[in-house]
């Protein structure tokens, strides 16, 4: 339930940062950005952003790791690699889709009614 919660924070924020920037990926892509560029751009935006949550969650997440087996007696500290990995590629995922269902919503709209609109 708990993963759940944090894919739909994690899509609510993405998705609203996309949109929030509206104006400004119209307008590069009014002055001649292409496609290409454009999802270039956004593939790295989606690695910073699991880069940055993972530099903040893993060394967080072996601590309190640590912290646990610590209050545990008899019991030998040993990092689950198996589940680091799993979380790794799960960041990098629920990013990678959610960047790309954001992408797809400002790619459909008009680049000149995206430039004269304000956000409402």
């Amino acid at each position: 339930m708990i993963s759940l919660i944090a894919v739909a924070n994690v899509f609510n924020t993405i998705s609203t940062n996309i949109k929030l920037r509206r104006r400004e990926l119209a307008m590069l892509r009014s002055v001649g950005m292409s496609d290409r560029d454009f999802n270039k751009m956004m593939r790295y935006e989606c690695a910073f952003y699991g880069v940055k949550a993972l530099l903040v969650g893993l060394p967080l997440a072996v601590i309190f790791s640590w912290l646990i087996y610590k209050g545990i007696d008899g019991i030998n500290f040993v990092l689950p690699w198996a589940s680091i990995g799993i979380s790794v590629f799960s960041v990098f995922l629920v990013i990678f889709v959610t960047m790309m269902y954001a992408v797809s919503k400002i790619k459909k709209e008009n680049i000149i009614d995206a430039l004269r609109d304000d956000m409402d």
